[in-house]
C-alpha cells in the first residue's frame, strides 16, 4: 500500500512539475471541456423540462376537461333529484377509462357519493384529499403511500403512487352542495420520466467523455505551432548565449591584461573606465549564463540531465556561505549559518550550489546595509530544508504571486541599479522543481523575506 502511495505521489510531482507547454494544455482542454459540459447540461435541463412541462401539461388539461365534465354531469343528476342531499344508486356515475377515482364530499366533510378503481384503496384516497386545499381548483400533483403487497391490486402494491387530482364544487341554486374530487393515477409517467433523466444522463457522460477527448486533441493541435516556435526561440537563445561567452571572455580576459599595466592603471580616466568596463562585462557574463540555463531547463527532459549524487551538502554550503559573506561584509551585513554536522542529500551538486547562490545573493542585494542575512539548514528523515532569511525591504503580497516569472522585478528602478535581470528566482524554482522538491516565499514590506526550500533527502 505504501509503495502505491509512493507512486501516485510521484506522479503527481511529475505532473505539478510539468513545463509550461503541458501545463497549458491542460489548462486548454478543461476550459474546452467546461464549455462544452455548460452548453450539455444546459441542454439536458432544457430537453427535461420542455418534456416534463408538455407531458404535464397534457395531463392537467384532461382531468381539468375531465372535471368539468363530471361536475356538469352530477349538476344535472342532482337537478333532477327533489332532495340534494341523497345520490340514488342507479343515478352512479361510472369512471372513465383513464380515471382512478372520483369523490363528492358534502360542506360537513361526509362522502355524498364515490367510486375508484381499487375499492380498498378509499382509504388512502381520502386521506390524501384531506391535505387539499379547500379552494383549490388547480390541478395538484400528491403522492399517496400505500402498505407493501397490498392484496387484491392487479400489480404489485407500489410503495407510493403518484396521482394527479382535480377539484370542482357542485353549485345547485346557487347553494354548495359539495366538492367533486377526481384523479388519475400518473405514477408510470414519472417513471418514464424518471428512466428519460437516467438515459440523457447517461447520454450526457457518453458525449462528455468524447468532448474531453476532442478537447485533449483540439488544444494538442492548437499549441502545437506555439510550442514549435517557442522551441526555435529557445533553441536560438542556448546557441546566442553559448557563442556570446567566448567573444566576452576575450573581452574581458583584455580588460584583465589592460588593468596590468601601470602606466594605464596611472591614468585615472582609464581606471574608472575599466573598473566600468569590467563590472558591465560581468554583468552580461552573468545573464548569459543565467540565459544558458534557462534555455536547457525548457529543454525536454531536462530534469533526467540532473547529475545527482548522494552527499554531503555542509562543506558547500560553506563554502559558498563564505564567498557571499565578503559581499556583504562590503555593505556591513551580518551574516549568520545555523547548519547540522551533516546534511545528506540525493541531489546535483553543481545545481543545489547554484540555488543557494541565487537565494543569498538575492538577500544580500535587497538589504540595507547594516542589515542580517541568516542561511539555515535543517535535516529529517526524508527532507532537507534550507531557509534564506533576511531583513530587507520585503516583498508586497501581490507580487510573491509572480517572483518566480521570468524578467519580472517587483521595484524594476532598484533591480536595475542592483544589478538584477529577474532570472536569479526563475533558475532558483527551476532547480527546487527539477529535484522534486518545493519552494515558499515568506515576506512582510519594511521587515524581510524568507525562502524556504523543501528538498528529498
Amino acid at each position: 500500500m505504501r509503495n502505491r502511495w509512493n507512486e501516485w505521489r510521484d506522479w503527481l510531482r511529475r505532473l505539478g512539475s510539468a513545463d509550461l507547454f503541458r501545463r497549458a494544455h491542460w489548462r486548454l482542454t478543461a476550459l474546452y471541456s467546461g464549455i462544452f459540459t455548460l452548453f450539455l447540461a444546459l441542454f439536458i435541463m432544457i430537453a427535461a423540462a420542455l418534456f416534463y412541462w408538455i407531458a404535464t401539461s397534457d395531463q392537467e388539461r384532461r382531468i381539468s376537461r375531465l372535471a368539468e365534465q363530471e361536475a356538469n354531469t352530477i349538476e344535472q343528476v342532482l337537478l333532477k333529484q327533489s332532495n340534494f342531499d341523497l345520490f340514488d344508486d342507479e343515478n352512479v356515475i361510472l369512471l372513465s377509462e383513464d380515471q382512478l377515482f372520483f369523490y363528492v364530499i358534502g360542506p360537513d366533510g361526509s362522502l355524498l357519493a364515490g367510486d375508484e378503481v381499487h375499492p380498498r384503496l378509499r382509504p388512502y384516497f381520502l386521506n390524501a384529499l384531506s391535505h387539499l386545499k379547500a379552494n383549490e381548483r388547480a390541478p395538484v400533483y400528491m403522492s399517496v403511500s400505500l402498505p407493501e403487497h397490498m392484496p387484491g391490486l392487479a400489480r404489485e402494491a407500489a410503495r407510493d403512487w403518484r396521482v394527479l387530482a382535480a377539484a370542482r364544487p357542485l353549485v345547485i341554486h346557487g347553494d354548495f352542495v359539495g366538492m367533486l374530487y377526481i384523479g388519475m393515477d400518473v405514477t408510470s409517467f414519472f417513471g418514464v420520466f424518471h428512466w428519460l433523466l437516467i438515459v440523457l444522463i447517461g447520454l450526457a457522460v457518453l458525449f462528455l467523455a468524447v468532448g474531453v477527448a476532442l478537447s485533449f486533441f483540439m488544444s494538442k493541435r492548437a499549441l502545437a505551432p506555439i510550442e514549435e516556435a517557442y522551441e526555435r526561440q529557445r533553441q536560438f537563445v542556448a546557441d546566442a548565449s553559448h557563442e556570446l561567452r567566448t567573444p566576452l571572455s576575450v573581452v574581458f580576459s583584455s580588460v584583465e591584461a589592460l588593468s596590468l599595466e601601470e602606466d594605464v592603471m596611472k591614468n585615472d580616466f582609464a581606471r574608472r573606465l575599466l573598473d566600468r568596463l569590467r563590472d558591465e562585462l560581468k554583468r552580461i557574463t552573468k545573464l548569459m549564463n543565467d540565459l544558458l540555463t534557462l534555455a536547457r531547463a525548457d529543454a525536454k527532459h531536462a530534469a533526467l540531465e540532473l547529475s545527482k549524487q548522494t552527499f554531503d551538502f555542509r562543506p558547500h554550503a560553506e563554502r559558498t556561505f563564505q564567498l557571499m559573506s565578503e559581499l556583504a561584509a562590503k555593505k556591513q551585513i551580518t551574516m549568520h549559518f545555523h547548519a547540522p554536522e551533516q546534511a545528506i542529500v540525493t541531489a546535483d551538486p553543481d545545481k543545489l550550489t547554484q540555488l543557494l547562490y541565487i537565494l543569498l545573493d538575492n538577500a544580500i542585494k535587497y538589504t540595507p546595509e547594516g542589515g542580517e542575512v541568516t542561511l539555515s539548514i535543517r535535516t529529517e528523515p526524508k527532507h532537507v530544508f534550507l531557509s534564506v532569511k533576511d531583513t530587507g525591504i520585503g516583498i508586497p503580497s501581490e507580487d510573491i504571486g509572480r517572483i518566480f516569472d521570468r524578467f519580472y522585478r517587483v521595484d524594476k528602478a532598484r533591480s536595475r541599479q542592483q544589478g538584477g535581470h529577474g532570472l536569479g528566482l526563475s533558475i532558483a524554482k527551476w532547480i527546487v522543481d527539477a529535484h522534486g522538491g518545493a519552494i515558499h516565499v515568506h515576506s512582510q514590506i519594511g521587515e524581510g523575506t524568507e525562502f524556504l526550500v523543501r528538498l528529498p533527502c
